[in-house]
């Protein structure tokens, strides 16, 4: 059994993750019970991925998998993006389409709930174990054969499928869950793609994809009309990302173009002649 996992990883993780991972998200949509069984949903998620991780690589294997979660020495311009960027654009959309105003509270509390749903109820009670599951094992492995964005593409239907019954909220009728479901769909890719760039950049920070991915939560609950603004605010992240590789690349790979420098003649000996 354990040669069969570590010879199909992804696969194994799906059987496990989803038998596990559906049942406890149904139970969270039906009872209302949402921190407790989403944390325990998501759980079931990243222990799915240290199964399959010590199935190829023993208890070493999954003492490095965990240790990518103290990576946190990023530089400080990262830290600003993990953090900051989606409430930033979120904030910029929102100016740009006129619904820069909040539906309740004012921008101290929104600032505030910001911070505790990125830090406290999003990375450290559930994303933080999800990106385990994403980006520590199932977008790593696509990576190694397909690239950063290949592995995002790769990686977006099965995001989308753990989601599906969260999607089944009281009052939910076809048209909103159909909605719903093609609105992930299309914005999953941009989502996995950003989120894979910065756990690249970060040396395989655990750490910063779950922040990332908990921002990007809690850039959908500012409070701003119709709360859709953190959507293309995902978009033009992942545009600027991707313009910044691009730059990057073609930087490392321009020619070091210098200016030939020709020896200089050997200077005439001067003597006063007497």
């Amino acid at each position: 059994m354990r040669g069969l996992i570590a010879a199909h990883p992804i696969a194994a993780f799906c059987l496990l993750a989803f038998t596990t991972g559906w049942p406890l998200i149904t139970l969270e949509v039906v009872t209302g019970y949402a921190w407790v069984l989403s944390a325990a949903a998501f759980g079931a998620l990243l222990g799915s991925a240290l199964v399959v991780t010590w199935a190829g690589g023993g208890r070493r294997a999954v003492s490095e998998f965990l240790s990518r979660y103290l990576i946190w020495r990023w530089g400080v311009g990262r830290w600003v993006l993990v953090l900051f960027a989606l409430p930033a654009l979120t904030v910029a959309v929102a100016a740009a389409s006129g619904t820069l105003r909040l539906t309740s509270h004012g921008w101290g509390y929104a600032a505030g709930s910001y911070l505790v749903q990125t830090l406290v109820t999003g990375a450290l009670a559930i994303n933080l174990a999800e990106e385990g599951a994403w980006s520590g094992l199932v977008q790593t492995q696509f990576a190694t054969r397909h690239g950063l964005f290949g592995s995002a593409l790769r990686t977006s239907p099965l995001f989308v499928a753990i989601h599906l019954p969260l999607q089944f909220t009281p009052g939910w009728t076809w048209s909103s869950v159909t909605t719903q479901v093609v609105v992930l769909l299309l914005i999953a890719p941009f989502f996995r793609y950003v989120i894979a760039e910065s756990y690249m950049a970060t040396g395989g920070s655990l750490l910063a994809a779950g922040i990332l991915h908990a921002s990007f939560n809690a850039s959908g609950k500012l409070g701003f009309p119709g709360g859709w603004q953190f959507l293309p605010a995902l978009l033009l992240l992942a545009a600027g990302v991707a313009l910044f590789r691009r730059l990057k690349r073609r930087m490392a790979s321009a020619p070091d173009v210098g200016v030939a420098v020709q020896p200089s003649a050997p200077r005439p000996s001067v003597t006063n002649g007497l």
